[in-house]
């Protein structure tokens, strides 16, 4: 039986991974009163990787663990996780130590932005009209949610360095691997589930944090997680932030545009005011009013288009040997 496509779910999971990033930046900063920046990055990873390892084997019980044992070697995977990870994590947290609250959510609006002009230039991916309104919206409301909270300095620069890393992140996971030409009688690779990506990414993001973890251990910087908030905290940004979460994005952002995964992100730092609320700060009805349009600007992007009809493919050659391969596909 042929599976019904559902066009909606990549949507849907990039949206639900935006909402569980949204509390990344308020659980983030209860840790790092305590702790130190490499260790947090560390240690999210560390906790994060034996459960995406369980996931994959017991999600993908027959190929889960060859697949990914394939995806750790493969050059692509350790680009995704410097760019997604390493080079997004680093300065993200060195930013929060540096900056407030408030100008890390100023400097979010800048996500979408940067990821559509990387596409653009990237993948040559332009974004259309609803999207590139959107994209207005949404950081029209940013910056008016974060209107008077911003500290300028070396932490809002950090904070967009890691923003720009993750967006170029993004628009790599809709890049598809240049096609190949096999020997006669091989085949093209399986293309990679998004939860055994995510799993190797953060392996490899792990590896790639190490030397800055050992640098705090030997300098006697780093600091641990205490207290009940704190442990809390970093578990909850380990199992359920890092691990699954990535994987949900990982599948919605290789099937949407990347302006739209881009924009979707830009709704980050509105859900994460209202995650505050939550927790007990004032409602201010600035930042109501700037997340409410960032929210719509989400919506509008998230539209979507009509299909073209397209003009009926030519008859394969089959004196063609080449196979198209994407390396880094979901299925």
């Amino acid at each position: 039986m042929t599976a019904v496509p559902r066009p909606w779910l990549p949507v849907v999971a990039v949206i639900v991974s935006v909402a569980l990033w949204s509390t990344t930046y308020g659980l983030s900063a209860i840790v790092l009163v305590t702790a130190s920046p490499a260790v947090l990055s560390e240690l999210r990873l560390v906790l994060a990787v034996p459960l995406m390892l369980v996931l994959v084997a017991v999600l993908r019980p027959r190929h889960g663990i060859t697949a990914l044992l394939r995806t750790l070697r493969r050059p692509r995977t350790v680009v995704l996780a410097l760019t997604g990870v390493a080079l997004f994590y680093l300065p993200s947290n060195l930013g929060l130590v540096l900056s407030t609250a408030g100008t890390a959510s100023l400097m979010s609006a800048s996500l979408p932005v940067l990821t559509a002009l990387i596409a653009w230039w990237l993948i040559r991916e332009k974004p259309t009209a609803r999207v590139l309104a959107g994209l207005a919206l949404t950081t029209v409301g940013i910056v008016v949610a974060s209107a008077g909270a911003v500290r300028f300095g070396l932490g809002a620069v950090l904070l967009v360095a890691g923003l720009a890393s993750y967006a170029l992140y993004t628009v790599l996971l809709r890049k598809p691997a240049p096609s190949v030409a096999l020997p006669v009688g091989e085949t093209a690779e399986p293309p990679t589930d998004a939860v055994v990506l995510a799993t190797a990414t953060a392996i490899w993001g792990a590896v790639l944090l190490l030397p800055w973890f050992a640098w705090e251990v030997a300098t006697g910087a780093a600091a641990w997680p205490s207290g009940g908030p704190g442990w809390v905290s970093i578990l909850f940004l380990s199992l359920i932030v890092t691990g699954p979460t990535m994987a949900l994005y990982n599948y919605g952002a290789e099937r949407v545009p990347a302006a739209f995964a881009g924009t979707a992100t830009g709704a980050v730092p509105a859900l994460g005011y209202a995650f505050a609320v939550a927790l007990g700060e004032p409602v201010e009805g600035v930042k109501v009013l700037g997340g409410a349009l960032a929210i719509v600007g989400i919506l509008l992007a998230a539209v979507p288009a009509r299909a073209r009809r397209l003009p009926p493919a030519p008859p394969a050659d089959p004196r063609r040997e080449a196979v198209p391969h994407r390396e880094g596909a979901v299925t």
